[in-house]
């Protein structure tokens, strides 16, 4: 019993020490879109990035604050012999980049920075067993890349989700992706 309870309180001391961290900066910014330009071609310094308050595609990248994400990609996992989606649900995983632009290094954590909405709008379930390459989870230097795959629980007969990149919790905005089934490979 008081082992249940010790993995209780450390449970609960790791989720404050992670929001702790993700309060960073309180400034209002919303979500920009960042146009790709081809490495060969020097970017025209008149284009001015998108207003956000719309949704992204798969494919595009966001800067919020100093961080710039791109979701560059999704496919379904079908498990492995020991571990598979439950009847009538399929695992949907998606590969991520964050790189930081800033000059402070960035806390990253997958559980309270990504969510994942169904067409009728419930939140969808990280899953762990989905065979994802690397993590979305760490510190991220001023400078410095990251990229991951992040896996998520979803209904056989859903064809529509919103995945959500919120980088600041207590903080400047959400970036929504809009991903159908046409785009998971």
């Amino acid at each position: 019993m008081k082992k249940k309870g010790a993995l209780t309180l450390l449970s609960v001391l790791v989720l404050v020490v992670f929001a702790l961290l993700a309060i960073g900066s309180a400034e209002d910014e919303e979500p920009e879109a960042v146009e790709e330009t081809p490495e060969e071609e020097p970017a025209d310094e008149e284009e001015e990035l998108e207003e956000a308050g719309e949704t992204f595609a798969v494919g595009e990248t966001v800067k919020m604050g100093d961080l710039s994400f791109t979701l560059n990609s999704a496919r379904w996992d079908t498990g492995d012999e020991f571990m598979q989606p439950e009847p009538g649900e399929k695992w949907l995983v998606l590969d991520c980049t964050i790189e930081n632009l800033g000059e402070d290094s960035s806390s990253l954590s997958s559980l309270l920075m990504f969510s994942l909405y169904d067409e009728e709008h419930y939140s969808r379930d990280l899953n762990i067993f989905a065979d994802a390459k690397g993590s979305l989870d760490g510190e991220l230097g001023p400078g410095r890349t990251m990229r991951g795959e992040i896996a998520f629980d979803v209904e056989e007969e859903q064809s529509k989700w919103e995945f959500i990149f919120e980088p600041n919790v207590f903080g400047f905005g959400q970036a929504i992706y809009e991903i159908t089934e046409d785009e998971v490979e």
